[in-house]
């Protein structure tokens, strides 16, 4: 569903990049313009606005004569994600987190565009501690995996999935309980403040902050 609290070619963006990114697979057709603009209850030109947004970011390809197409992930992303390996010890994957994410929220708070604070909000507005451990463990991932996109390095979003998968159990462990789930959602909330006012350093102590407390939850469960 398009969110019109923004403008109308960035809620579509969001919502076709939500689309191209869990949905499809590169190599993918877009299905027309005209046909886009009917589903979707918009014109051609809000149409086009949020496609060349999403072409901007290299989620997409527009060839005339072909139409719309997912575009592949960059040989270099490819090529960090196969030659790393998929085992990783949990204090080394924590190490690289609080290297790595408080600077892509730093990046993000720098370089987010309107369909980028659309999609996170709306993910956002997904997460609550009603929420089972496996529904909040979903949208963890996908948030920080958006945030990721926000920074424009497909690099940092390779770094992104692999450390994903890597503290799985970890982020289950925290997402156990409806006081993590709660703390997930505060953390989440606190960098998406710094992230919509544009404010790298706060982005930076937010994301910090939110890992930190994520440490301090599973040494807990593991006492």
């Amino acid at each position: 569903m398009l969110r019109r609290g923004h403008t109308l070619s960035a809620s579509t963006a969001a919502y076709l990049e939500k689309v191209v990114v869990d949905d499809l697979s590169p190599g993918d057709k877009l299905p027309p313009e005209r046909v886009l603009a009917e589903n979707l209850q918009v014109s051609r030109t809000t149409i086009r606005e949020a496609l060349s947004d999403l072409e901007q970011r290299r989620l997409v390809t527009r060839t005339p004569g072909r139409g719309t197409v997912v575009a592949p992930r960059s040989a270099n992303a490819t090529a960090l994600l196969e030659t790393m390996s998929a085992d990783a010890e949990e204090d080394h994957v924590a190490e690289l987190r609080m290297l790595i994410e408080p600077q892509v929220a730093g990046l993000a708070a720098d370089r987010a565009t309107a369909s980028d604070l659309v999609a996170l909000e709306s993910i956002l507005a997904s997460t609550h501690t009603g929420l089972n451990p496996t529904e909040s463990l979903a949208q963890d991932v996908a948030f920080h995996m958006q945030l990721a996109r926000a920074a424009r390095n497909p690099l940092l979003v390779s770094l992104c999935q692999l450390s994903a998968g890597w503290v799985q159990t970890v982020r289950a462990r925290s997402h156990a309980t409806r006081e993590g789930r709660r703390n997930s959602y505060n953390g989440h909330r606190d960098i998406l403040e710094a992230v919509r006012a544009n404010d790298h350093d706060q982005a930076v102590a937010a994301m910090t902050a939110h890992l930190e407390e994520v440490v301090r939850l599973v040494e807990r469960s593991n006492q």
